[in-house]
C-alpha cells in the first residue's frame, strides 16, 4: 500500500533584486564573546622575548698614538713605515747655473796651471806663414788656447819693443791689455813652443779674448766666439788700430 504525501504546489522561481550586503552579513560575529585583558610580564620574560638592539654607531675617532676608536672600541693602529724604507730617495742631479760655471772655472784654472793645449795644430798658410787650425770641434764658449808669455808692465814693454825693432826678423808678439784699471802687456816674442802666439789676426775672427785672475795674476785666454769645426783656422781680432801699426802691418785692417 502506498502512502500518499501531500506536496505543496510549486511556483516558478523569480529572480530577486540584488540587495546591498552589510558587514554583519559578510563577517558574522563570533559565537562567543572575547575579552581582552592586559598582562604584566616579568622582566625575565621580556629579556627572553625581546631581541637586543644593535649598538649605536659612534663614528671613527683617531687618537694621538695612531689608534682608532670605532663604535666605542679601540683598534690598535698598524705600525707606520716611511716610504723611504722601501724605495731609495731620488735626489735631483740637475746642476744649477752657478754650479756649472764654478766647475768650468776650476777646470780652466787647472788647464792653465798645467799648460795644457789640446785640439790644435800648426799649419802653414801662403802669404801669412804659420797659423793654427782646429783638430777637433769647439762649441761656442769653449776655452781654446791661452796667449801665454811674459807678463810685464808698460814701461818694460816699451823697452823691449825698442830692442825688438832693431832686428827685422823679430815679429810682433806683444799684447797690451787693461785689467781692473791697470795696464799690462804679455810678451810672447820668444819661441816657447806655445801655440797661442801663432794664432793669426782677423777682425771677424772666431775667437775672443778674456782675462782671468789666477794666483793674483791676469791671464789672457782665447774663447770660441762661435762653433768651430775641424780643419778651420782659429783667428781673433788683435784690436790694434793705430796708424803706426797699420803702416807697418797693413793686414791688421782685415
Amino acid at each position: 500500500m502506498v502512502r500518499a504525501t501531500a506536496v505543496e504546489p510549486t511556483t516558478p522561481l523569480m529572480p530577486k533584486r540584488r540587495q546591498k550586503m552589510t558587514c554583519q552579513e559578510i563577517l558574522p560575529s563570533p559565537s562567543t564573546p572575547h575579552r581582552i585583558e592586559l598582562r604584566r610580564d616579568s622582566s625575565e620574560d621580556i629579556k627572553k622575548i625581546a631581541k637586543p638592539l644593535p649598538p649605536a654607531v659612534k663614528g671613527r675617532r683617531r687618537l694621538k698614538n695612531g689608534d682608532v676608536i670605532v663604535n666605542g672600541q679601540q683598534i690598535k693602529a698598524i705600525e707606520n713605515h716611511k716610504l723611504t724604507e722601501y724605495f731609495p730617495v731620488r735626489r735631483s742631479v740637475r746642476k744649477t747655473t752657478k754650479t756649472v760655471l764654478e766647475e768650468k772655472q776650476r777646470n780652466l784654472e787647472l788647464i792653465l796651471k798645467k799648460g795644457i793645449e789640446e785640439g790644435l795644430e800648426i799649419r802653414i798658410f801662403e802669404g801669412k806663414g804659420r797659423g793654427i787650425v782646429a783638430s777637433k770641434d769647439f762649441v761656442k764658449g769653449d776655452f781654446v788656447i791661452e796667449y801665454s808669455g811674459d807678463l810685464i808692465d808698460p814701461i818694460e814693454a816699451k823697452l823691449r819693443e825698442e830692442q825688438y825693432s832693431r832686428d827685422q826678423n823679430t815679429g810682433c808678439y806683444m799684447y797690451y791689455f787693461k785689467h781692473n784699471g791697470q795696464q799690462y802687456c804679455v810678451d810672447a816674442t820668444a819661441e816657447s813652443g806655445k801655440l797661442g802666439r801663432l794664432v793669426n789676426h782677423s777682425r771677424n775672427g772666431n775667437l775672443m779674448t778674456r782675462t782671468l785672475m789666477i794666483d793674483n795674476k791676469p791671464r789672457l785666454v782665447l774663447i770660441a766666439k762661435e762653433n768651430i769645426k775641424i780643419g778651420e783656422e782659429v783667428l781673433y781680432d788683435y784690436g790694434d788700430r793705430s796708424k803706426e801699426s797699420l803702416q807697418h802691418h797693413p793686414w791688421l785692417a782685415y
